[in-house]
């Protein structure tokens, strides 16, 4: 015979997890949110502002970003320096990675 789990207890762990899901997205939205002028919290690799994509590589030297668009399949290879690169809309841009040096 299977044990059975009182109601108040799965309702309790349900809302714990929608919790801890609620307060990660919302790190993660306060990072992507961060303006272009404030190095202060910038971050490293794909990151949005409320319209605008960008690619921060914090290491040295030059990589190459493959930059993936919206609505095709098209992708695009950047080689960035390091610091913030603009890379533009996020109605046009889905994500960009790392793919190697250039």
């Amino acid at each position: 015979m299977k044990k059975k789990i009182p109601l108040k207890r799965v309702t309790a762990a349900a809302a714990a997890i929608a919790t801890a899901g609620l307060l990660s997205a919302g790190a993660n939205t306060a990072a992507a949110a961060t303006p272009p002028g404030d190095t202060s919290a910038r971050a490293c690799g794909y990151y949005e502002t409320r319209d605008t994509a960008y690619y921060g590589h914090c290491g040295r030297g030059k990589v190459i970003i493959k930059i993936e668009l919206d609505w095709t399949t098209d992708v695009r290879y950047w080689c960035v320096g390091p610091g913030e690169r603009r890379l533009g809309s996020t109605d046009d841009i889905d994500y960009a990675v790392y793919v190697g040096t250039c």
